[in-house]
């Protein structure tokens, strides 16, 4: 799972530099929650180019956002399956949180980071009238977020990006990727809290 995520303005300014045309308007740096703005990278032609979008999917009869996506299954589950085949995307954050449960009513929140590395977060989007949203894909947890939840974010090296955004078969591959260099920390603000995303 992928609830929260933080990006420093110093990396958008990396993005700057990656993408060919940026829009960093109303893209938001520090602490990104589902419903917010944020930067995400897609493939626009034969060009990787940035734009600023909301984060959630609007579910249908459920009056909730959808803010991730399985990738086991996003290629048959209808409401994922054709952006997942047309619209990927990848959100790059400094670090993402997670929280472990260790009470009935108390949860401990970690960081998750790679030293010096910005972290692709694979993610598909959609479009929509009111604006276009964008969803994290997710898979089964290993390494360090074993023990602290079941799901964590599909995170992507910054070789692969290309390989993500532009060829489908080659995205196919990449949806059980690992990614080994992920380290985690208690976090230095509070951690025992109650999660709250909404």
């Amino acid at each position: 799972m992928c609830g929260r995520f933080y990006i420093e303005d110093e990396t958008m300014r990396e993005i700057e530099r990656i993408a060919k045309r940026i829009d960093r308007q109303m893209a938001k740096s520090g602490e990104v929650h589902p419903s917010e703005p944020a930067l995400v990278l897609r493939a626009s032609q034969d060009s990787m180019v940035s734009e600023v979008l909301k984060w959630g999917y609007e579910a249908a009869r459920k009056n909730t956002l959808l803010f991730n996506a399985r990738s086991e299954t996003v290629r048959q589950r209808p409401m994922f399956r054709y952006d997942y085949e047309t619209r990927r995307c990848l959100i790059p954050a400094d670090k993402f949180y997670e929280w472990k449960h260790i009470g009935e009513k108390r949860k401990e929140k970690y960081e998750f980071f790679a030293q010096g590395e910005v972290l692709y977060l694979a993610g598909i989007y959609h479009k929509a009238p009111e604006g276009d949203r964008f969803t994290i894909l997710t898979r089964e947890a290993e390494g360090c977020m074993a023990g602290i939840h079941q799901r964590m974010p599909l995170i992507l090296h910054r070789e692969d990006m290309e390989r993500w955004l532009f060829s489908e078969a080659e995205a196919r591959k990449l949806l059980d990727s690992h990614f080994a260099d992920l380290r985690r920390r208690k976090s230095e603000d509070g951690g025992y809290q109650q999660m709250s995303l909404f």
